[in-house]
């Protein structure tokens, strides 16, 4: 079966966050709280829209289900789901503060690191056997963050942040099976919404008013957080999570781009060795997934 559809989809979703630094560099005049706040709004606006008119089936299945499983299950679930919401809200605050207040180079080391810290924490949470092929790849990892916090122990820091909070999210999603991804995801983002207001005064001390602000939230909502995920969700149906793990790598070498060639960002040589280790390191780690992928093409 011709699935390049399929790939299409992977590789527009990964290219569409890869762009991501652009819309929130246009929004640098603007807290990181405020940004956040708004984009979870729409976000959510968006996603009921969504579920309402093109997942209505999907939500009707997802209610049965809560509904038919143990008070304990149900317990396990909705604690599941509500730490994926606060571990979104840690992951995205963070994020577009390090885009808009320190750099864009900073934010694509994070999700260069993320996929290998995420298999480390699932080793120790989810006991998932890494080979010794992929413990050396950690080692190159542990080696490579060194390098880049002997040039900024501040830029390091805010990496591991991004990094161990999204990792979190996915090894802690792992259990979170048997519900569609968009019901759980609209879950999760009202319940972020809902920390947001708990810390509003803290996040916001003014409304922002300017119209060009709220377009550009509102694209930030649609197309670089609604789109990717539907893009995400059809690519999954015919293509494996293995080459999805590998097409990710997309969106931190489209924003490590990005930060070079459009925002001037410099890297100096200890930065560049430390980027030419994580890579080294990237390949060893994938290097199963890599042969599968090519037996495949080539099948």
């Amino acid at each position: 079966m011709n699935n390049q559809k399929h790939y299409a989809a992977a590789i527009s979703a990964f290219a569409i966050w890869g762009f991501f630094s652009l819309p929130l560099r246009a929004l640098k005049g603007f807290g990181a709280g405020e940004i956040l706040y708004f984009r979870i709004l729409f976000s959510a606006i968006i996603l009921v829209l969504v579920i309402l008119i093109a997942r209505k089936t999907r939500l009707k299945a997802d209610l049965s289900l809560f509904k038919s499983l143990t008070k304990n299950q149900k317990l396990q679930i909705i604690g599941i789901t509500l730490a994926g919401g606060a571990l979104l809200v840690a992951n995205w605050l963070t994020f577009i503060y390090v885009i808009n207040a320190i750099n864009i180079k900073t934010a694509s080391f994070s999700y260069f690191i993320c996929p290998v810290i995420t298999a480390v924490l699932g080793n120790y949470f989810l006991k998932e056997k890494l080979t010794s092929l992929q413990w050396t790849a950690v080692g190159f990892c542990l080696v490579s963050c060194i390098l880049m916090g002997l040039n900024s122990t501040l830029e390091l820091g805010y990496s591991i942040i991004i990094a161990v909070s999204y990792a979190l999210y996915l090894v802690s999603q792992r259990k979170n099976v048997g519900f569609d991804r968009m019901t759980t995801l609209l879950a999760q983002i009202l319940f972020a919404f809902f920390i947001l207001n708990i810390f509003y005064s803290n996040l916001i001390t003014s409304v922002p008013t300017s119209l060009n602000f709220y377009l550009i939230v509102v694209l930030i909502a649609g197309l670089f957080t609604v789109t990717p995920l539907f893009l995400n969700l059809f690519a999954l149906n015919k293509i494996n999570s293995t080459t999805v793990g590998i097409l990710l790598y997309i969106n931190p070498l489209m924003n490590f781009t990005l930060a070079i060639l459009v925002f001037g960002e410099t890297i100096t040589a200890l930065q560049a060795i430390g980027y030419v280790i994580i890579l080294v390191a990237l390949v060893l780690f994938n290097y199963p997934n890599l042969k599968k992928i090519r037996s495949m093409v080539t099948a």
